[in-house]
């Protein structure tokens, strides 16, 4: 019977996990060993000694000199001595002393003369010599010559499956994938004759190891008939596991070792689990201790990416790039990738019912939906009249001409105003801001026009115009307190540093006298400032129920849970906007904001069902309703439908289908449909012109989705261009660049994100296994690549 002291070694040979015909497995290298044990992992064991070699190694330790150098034996005395002696019997451990002395020498860098050692006790253990040798070559690399070894080993009967093990090693070492074939079918048929070693299963888990049969060899792990060598079984259950993407068991069988070199791969698997802390603790340890300096600092980086510490995974990225120029791009390529939750309802529900909550950019497009648009001073105009008829009368006849064409311009501006208003209201707002555009060329300081201008972008969802136009309305006009507010809160939505416009506003409003519009302008500065606490006074007032007061106690209310006045106030909107989409689904959120995920869905169906939307708003109005009502028909498994209603629509439609061509390609995106929505917002971009900052974003969105990565960098670059502030595209882009292995331009475009801690709603990236399973198979095409 073996004792448990057979030397096997196993290797970390990508072979030995690869699978050769290119199945496409996931494997995590776990490679926190030391040079020494950078390709092996050692099992030492024990060896029948029978009583003739003890009395060998007697005769061999009397004449060991203290410099240890191994003297000439005179044999002649020593089959004297066997034939005297035959009842005597010398300690075992003093021959796996000098075993012990060669593998310490080779552990710690005296490869040399531990291998001069084994040959020493070669010499007099013949019974051990061709096996033990075997793994002396074994271990100083010389594979040929011990695979030879191990054969002859195996030939002489000795230790054959585990010389076969060790054959099949060198195999590995030496790429000869038909040689190791051999080898570890030959150990698996010597298996049978270890059935009563308690070793068994341990030969058992290698040969099914070596032999790609993971789950056998996971199995007999579980199933161990030995304690022997816990930390080899730990390590390679830890491999495993981590192969099957078992990452919690992997993590665990790491951490029974409390090998400090195995933090490495510690924190891949942290990694794996999303507990990004925990990883970042151990690649910062394995980069004090030295352990893959190139991998450890390179991961750290990406996990500060995935945590959303842009600027810090930025400089971490720009080092590492720096310091290993070309080898930076060989262990973890990037995969770009859309989040798995938008598109699965029931994630998507749960992200939704979170975001409604707490979305500052929803409460504040919410607000811009119900907000009033303003008319013309219609006491500035006649005063215009009256200033150029009393110049006529005194004969200033240039003075008075300018007066009466200010009046005239003016009363066209005003008469345009309202058309456009009219349009705004009947939920055409395209139409209302390309009128409202051609009346500011005609008039750029007229202050209501702006502030309407700005009104329009807004809805639409170009909030880059919105905050443009909101602040030339304030600058023109100091008073037009709303501009200035509505200003500070599309600033926050484009990321605009507006602390201190806000504190100017603030101060202003605070100097007016109290009044019905200044306590609504206080509540604006608040909200604007996720002050909802300080706003909680508006829920007291008793105003007339204007529509945006109703959204603010809707906003309010939730916020604080405020929950009955909330409803209140959501009920008396569906009144006032019955056949308006976003009232109702204001009501959705106040009424069913408790109900469980599966009762959720059940009663917004029963809901909506019972509505009778003319759909116009969703056709031709804000951008805020149709990517919220998507949102739910997404959530309720509607997205089908609403799909097919878009598109009889756009087939009957055939002027102004820039609303109805956004929200189809919208609902193609979330239903999946990934290369029609990219179609659809090419066909927006290059043929309707549409091309904010928003709809450029989308539009990458969707073609990544759809697989056209070039073309995503390009539609990013465009949005930057329209709104450098964009966090969300710089974030794309940025990824997409580290993706082309563009480490350079990608920490540009990071460096850019002033948010510690900053989520994209859309983007993620992974290590791209597939393609470094594919460069492993074929280093070759990995470097022309």
């Amino acid at each position: 019977m073996a004792k448990a002291n057979d030397d096997i070694i196993i290797i970390e040979d990508s072979d030995a996990v690869l699978d050769a015909q290119g199945t496409q497995e996931k494997i995590l290298d776990i490679e926190a060993e030391e040079e020494a044990k950078k390709k092996k992992i050692i099992l030492f064991g024990g060896i029948t000694i029978i009583i003739v070699l003890l009395i060998v190694v007697t005769a061999l330790l009397l004449l060991f000199k203290k410099s240890h150098e191994i003297q000439k034996i005179d044999f002649s005395k020593l089959d004297e001595k066997l034939e005297n002696n035959k009842s005597v019997v010398l300690e075992p451990t003093k021959l796996e002393n000098m075993i012990a002395k060669a593998n310490y020498l080779y552990t710690n860098g005296s490869k040399e003369k531990a291998l001069t050692l084994y040959e020493d006790i070669a010499q007099y253990s013949k019974a051990i010599s061709e096996y033990n040798l075997g793994v002396a070559q074994l271990k100083g690399g010389q594979y040929e010559i011990a695979l030879k070894t191990f054969q002859k080993a195996i030939n002489n009967d000795e230790k054959r499956c585990v010389s076969a093990i060790n054959a099949a090693v060198c195999s590995l070492h030496l790429n000869d994938k038909e040689s190791f074939k051999y080898y570890i079918d030959l150990a698996y048929a010597y298996l049978p004759n270890e059935i009563s070693s308690p070793l068994y299963s341990y030969y058992y888990t290698l040969i099914n190891y070596y032999d790609k049969n993971y789950l056998a060899a996971l199995n007999s792990l579980k199933h161990s008939s030995s304690n022997a060598y816990p930390e080899v079984q730990d390590h390679l259950s830890a491999k495993i596991n981590a192969l099957y993407e078992n990452n919690y068991d992997a993590i665990d069988a790491l951490e029974k070792l409390s090998d400090p070199l195995d933090t490495f791969s510690l924190g891949l698997l942290y990694a794996r689990i999303g507990d990004y802390n925990l990883a970042s603790n151990h690649f910062e340890d394995a980069i004090l201790k030295n352990i893959q300096p190139l991998r450890a600092r390179l991961a750290l980086g990406f996990i500060n990416l995935k945590a959303g510490h842009i600027k810090t995974a930025s400089a971490m990225i720009k080092k590492v790039t720096k310091k290993y120029p070309k080898e930076v791009y060989k262990y973890y390529p990037i995969s770009v990738t859309l989040k798995a939750s938008l598109f699965d309802p029931q994630k998507a529900q749960k992200l939704y019912r979170t975001k409604i909550i707490n979305s500052q950019n929803i409460a504040f497009s919410k607000i811009f939906y119900f907000s009033p648009y303003k008319i013309f001073n219609a006491n500035q105009t006649i005063s215009y009249i009256r200033k150029g008829n009393a110049n006529i009368y005194i004969d200033n006849v240039k003075s008075a001409q300018t007066y009466l064409k200010r009046s005239a311009s003016s009363s066209n501006v005003n008469a345009g105003l309202t058309r456009a208003i009219k349009k705004a209201l009947s939920m055409k707002i395209r139409e209302a801001n390309e009128e409202l555009q051609r009346l500011a060329k005609l008039q750029p300081k007229h202050s209501i026009l702006q502030y309407n201008l700005a009104l329009t972008y807004a809805q639409l969802g170009d909030i880059t115009q919105a905050h443009k136009h909101f602040l030339r309305s304030y600058y023109l006009d100091a008073k037009n307190y709303l501009s200035g507010i509505y200003a500070v809160m599309t600033g926050k939505m484009i990321n605009k540093d507006t602390k201190k416009l806000k504190s100017i506003i603030a101060d202003s409003v605070a100097s007016e006298d109290d009044s019905e519009e200044t306590e609504l302008y206080k509540t604006l500065l608040q909200i604007s400032g996720n002050d909802y606490l300080s706003a909680v006074e508006w829920l007291e007032n008793r105003y007339k129920q204007r529509p945006l007061y109703l959204v603010l106690n809707t906003l309010i209310g939730m916020k604080l849970h405020h929950y009955d006045e909330a409803k209140k106030a959501a009920q008396k909107l569906t009144i006032q906007f019955p056949k308006d989409i976003l009232p109702h689904l204001i009501y959705i959120d106040t009424h069913y904001y408790k109900d469980k995920p599966a009762l959720y869905v059940e009663n917004v169906n029963k809901y909506l069902k019972k509505q009778h939307f003319t759909f116009t708003d969703l056709y031709y109005g804000p951008y805020v309703t149709r990517y919220l009502y998507i949102q739910e028909n997404l959530i309720t498994g509607q997205l089908y439908y609403l799909r097919k209603q878009l598109e009889a629509k756009l087939d009957t439609t055939t002027d102004n289908t820039h609303e109805i061509e956004s929200a189809l390609a919208l609902a193609s995106l979330y239903d999946k449909h990934f290369e029609e929505s990219y179609t659809l917002y090419n066909h927006l971009i290059d043929e309707l012109k549409v091309r904010d900052a928003y709809t450029l974003y989308l539009a990458s969105v969707a073609s990544t989705a759809a697989n056209h990565h070039a073309n995503a960098i390009a539609l990013l670059e465009l949005s930057i261009m329209k709104n450098r502030s964009y966090y969300e595209s710089r974030y794309a882009l940025g990824l997409l660049y580290l993706e082309t292995k563009n480490n350079e331009g990608a920490t540009i475009q990071f460096d850019k994100i002033d948010n510690d801690a900053f989520e994209s709603n859309y983007f993620e990236f992974n290590i791209d296994e597939d393609k470094l399973l594919y460069e492993k198979q074929h280093p070759q095409a990995g470097k022309e690549g």
